[in-house]
């Protein structure tokens, strides 16, 4: 993997988003995903895109908390011939890329040109309609997406009745930066009554590192994530606002580098507690469940075999580490708190 910058010294570029907003997935079978995130993980599909093999899910809090899209080991077009992020890419399932929230287009731009200024790569810039993005990969090779919304009303371009293709080149230089602060919109909840579980949206991912240092490095100085606290081969970071955004694990505790789980948020204990009790009934087999001081969880294995994490929490668990020795019930220790 090429290096981020010329000068690694000179390397406060800081994106600084507010949120991670989404995680966008390759996967093999995507009528099988949308139907799994929907009927099961309970998050509403809420545009599909015929035209790159996507389907994308939100409860409201943002236009996805996931993203979906097919395999293809090939290029993925968008508008006018643009070659979108994910061509070439993704030839299993796992990670396309973390979506980074950004406060505003202006502080996105102005990321971008201290960037400039040091050798940033990036490999990609595109014009999504509803916000515009930058890809970074960090030195694992895990694609970030640091994105500002331009659009108040999403739903208003993410919505089933529209299908068309949304994503060409955004020319940043040229770009005159739109609205100061996109607000979010807390009062926007949907809940798929019908699937199993019921979460309101993303919180955090966790990802394994074989370049822990290098990763770490990224995050900080680049992504300009706050570590929240650090331990044996994991460290948490936070974003500006939220209290905890992404858990990294070092691949020498035998994980294989990559997306090791989404975590859900499910704000009632009560519920999450009945979705577990009838997992069984619904044909849905649960990974492990964890039920400890700092939170209730249940971990489920979507179909293309990643871990997807439901969870309430109990405590002030964001800044407990986790410890090796922290194995439960058959959990990854990472997972434990």
């Amino acid at each position: 993997m090429a290096t981020q910058v010329k000068d690694q010294s000179a390397a406060a570029i800081r994106f600084a988003p507010r949120r991670l907003g989404h995680a966008n997935l390759f996967v093999a079978d995507l009528e099988a995903a949308i139907a799994w995130h929907r009927d099961v993980a309970g998050i509403e599909l809420v545009r599909r895109e015929p035209g790159i093999n996507a389907g994308f899910h939100s409860n409201g809090n943002t236009h996805h908390d996931l993203g979906l899209i097919r395999i293809t080991g090939g290029a993925v077009i968008g508008i006018n011939g643009f070659q979108q992020p994910s061509s070439f890419r993704g030839g299993q399932p796992g990670l396309n890329h973390l979506g980074w929230e950004m406060n505003s287009e202006r502080e996105l731009v102005a990321a971008l040109a201290r960037g400039k200024t040091v050798g940033l790569r990036v490999v990609n810039y595109a014009n999504h309609q509803i916000s515009h993005s930058a890809y970074v990969p960090d030195p694992d090779g895990n694609y970030h997406e640091f994105y500002a919304d331009v659009v108040e009303s999403w739903r208003s371009i993410f919505n089933l009745d529209r299908e068309e293709l949304v994503t060409e080149r955004w020319d940043w230089e040229k770009s005159a930066p739109g609205m100061a602060e996109v607000p979010i919109d807390s009062k926007d909840r949907r809940r798929v009554d019908a699937a199993l579980f019921h979460p309101c949206r993303i919180t955090h991912s966790t990802l394994v590192a074989a370049d822990f240092a290098g990763v770490d490095r990224f995050l900080t100085e680049v992504a300009g994530l706050s570590a929240i606290g650090r331990g044996d081969g994991i460290a948490r970071y936070r974003a500006r606002r939220s209290e905890r955004d992404l858990d990294l694990v070092d691949a020498k505790h035998g994980w294989p580098k990559g997306l090791l789980a989404v975590s859900l948020l499910v704000e009632d204990e009560g519920d999450l507690k009945q979705s577990i009790k009838m997992a069984a009934d619904r044909g849905v087999a649960i990974e492990a469940v964890i039920d400890r001081p700092e939170k209730l969880a249940a971990l489920v294995k979507n179909p293309d075999g990643g871990l997807v994490e439901f969870y309430t929490p109990r405590g002030a668990s964001a800044r407990r580490l986790p410890s090796p020795t922290d194995r439960i019930n058959g959990v990854p220790w990472v997972l434990a708190a």
